[in-house]
């Protein structure tokens, strides 16, 4: 799925880029983190505002992470993880929506 015109500008603030000439790689990132979350966490209930609003959070924190780490080796700097602040959300998404949970 691509990103709208101003789904991509909101992505952009969120992970503060002001230009344009890496769109096409955010948007790329951003099918591939949508992907990597519905991995680990299975159905994601879009119609479910509340898990709506965390899962595009999880996927602009993935999105801003591998952005910022596009090299495929640091000299003098161990690799960055994940966030731990990725983890808390997509455990949420995971443990605090059960399917069909509408509420």
């Amino acid at each position: 799925m691509s990103l709208s015109v101003e789904e991509l500008e909101h992505l952009k603030n969120q992970i503060r880029v002001d230009h344009s000439e890496d769109d096409t790689e955010l948007q790329n990132f951003h099918k591939q983190a949508r992907i990597y979350i519905k991995n680990q966490v299975g159905i994601i209930d879009e119609t479910n505002e509340d898990m709506k609003e965390q899962y595009d959070q999880a996927c602009a924190l993935l999105v801003q992470h591998w952005y910022d780490n596009r090299e495929s080796f640091r000299i003098g700097n161990n690799s960055y993880e994940i966030p731990h602040s990725f983890d808390s959300v997509v455990r949420q998404l995971k443990y605090c929506y059960p399917v069909g949970d509408t509420v």
